[in-house]
């Protein structure tokens, strides 16, 4: 039975003792593989037994460009001490591949050479270069991003485990109706933002992987909330409802923004961050308990969203204030698409306002004006948001005005 031992001579130098009569494929492996892990000058040390085995190991230095600066033997058999005499092919962290957990500040711009694997890794300089479009730090960036990704989590939870279907309610059919309906305009809408994130996804260089991992805890809260909304629907047998031309044109003209700073924008500030307002009031008039949660937990899942796309937006603006006018022009390129049919989605409007009121005539005008309240609060806090990532109040109105009636 052949014999390998491993131990180190210093903290550079690695000694290897081969005593099997061949230098078998395994320890050919073995060689092969602390090449690459070595710089051009490096040693170690190899010991053989045999001295059959001396002679392979001599052709294996020559293949291997490299040279043995020093040899011999003694009872324990034939020692060499070889030197790597080329260039390393794999990439060193001088060169800018700082690991994940080390405090060195993320370069400005990703490495061409960076390939799918964790920052940190070590990549051979003949991998194929990755056609990433995205890979500057600060049209991506945002200071909170591991902080996000650690509490999205930590606050994970199961359309399953942590909804008590069989608890909802038999409510009036006019009241299970329109649920079905808002139930139905909220799937619609977060399709759209599990779409677009994952539109950008695959451009984003993984260099800047706690920014990609969290994008995915975005996708795969944003699949949960499809899941759960479109379950309430058919809950009771009502089962999903109409889908509106108002609202789709709005969730098209978000779809085909290709740039990712507007995306975040118009997504995670204007949209997402108008979405909060819309779940607190479903939060408020949600006619039974299990409703009430399902908002509840989508809605924390959507400020974190909300979190990211702030504070991306204001570090970006803080920058260059002159981008605040890129996202006005991004916005009104928008309205001037929609205003060619400008209308808002009549079913979830009249959805809501039975929610909020009841059905009958003098709540239904009630709920009405609450939802009338709901839109004007829902501008009020986008001024705010926008406020909070940098623009001036003038500014902020005219784009609230100018935001999609669609909401999202």
């Amino acid at each position: 039975m052949e014999r390998h031992d491993l131990f180190l001579l210093n903290d550079s130098v690695a000694s290897f003792m081969i005593r099997s009569a061949t230098l078998t494929q395994a320890w050919l492996l073995r060689l092969n593989a602390l090449l690459p892990t070595l710089r051009k000058g490096d040693t170690f040390k190899v010991t053989v037994v045999h001295r059959s085995v001396s002679f392979e190991f001599e052709g294996w230095i020559q293949v291997n460009r490299c040279s043995s600066v020093a040899t011999s033997s003694d009872l324990n058999g034939y020692s060499y001490l070889v030197q790597k005499d080329y260039e390393s092919h794999i990439l060193s962290e001088e060169q800018g591949y700082d690991g994940l957990n080390k405090t060195e500040p993320l370069l400005d711009t990703a490495p061409k050479l960076f390939g799918l694997m964790p920052r940190g890794a070590h990549i051979e300089q003949s991998s194929p270069l990755y056609p990433f479009e995205l890979t500057e730090k600060e049209s991506l960036w945002a200071k909170n991003v591991t902080r996000l990704y650690e509490e999205a989590k930590q606050n994970q939870w199961s359309a399953d485990t942590d909804i008590e279907w069989d608890a909802i309610p038999d409510l009036p059919p006019e009241i299970e109706t329109a649920i079905a309906q808002v139930m139905t305009y909220l799937a619609e809408n977060e399709f759209s933002a599990l779409y677009i994130p994952g539109k950008f996804l695959s451009k984003i260089s993984p260099y800047y992987m706690e920014l990609v991992m969290f994008l995915g805890t975005i996708i795969y809260d944003e699949t949960r909330h499809i899941e759960v909304f479109s379950r309430r629907a058919n809950a009771k047998k009502i089962g999903l409802q109409y889908s509106t031309t108002a609202t789709q044109r709005s969730l098209y003209s978000l779809f085909i923004e290709k740039d990712y700073f507007k995306t975040s924008f118009l997504l995670h500030v204007l949209g997402e961050g108008t979405f909060l307002d819309l779940l607190d009031f479903l939060i408020k008039y949600a006619p039974d308990p299990v409703t009430k949660k399902i908002v509840t937990l989508a809605k924390k899942d959507e400020q974190r969203h909300v979190n990211y796309g702030l504070v991306h937006v204001k570090a970006l603006i803080q920058a260059n204030p002159k981008r605040m006018d890129y996202l006005k022009d991004a916005v009104e390129s928008r309205k001037a698409y929609l205003d060619e049919m400008n209308q808002e989605n009549e079913l979830l409007l009249s959805s809501l306002a039975i929610l909020a009121g009841g059905s009958d005539e003098e709540g239904y005008e009630l709920g009405y004006e609450r939802v009338q309240q709901l839109k004007k609060r829902m501008g009020e806090n986008r001024i705010r948001r926008m406020i909070e990532c940098g623009f001036d109040e003038e500014t902020a109105k005219e784009i609230s005005m100018s935001h999609t009636a669609n909401f999202m």
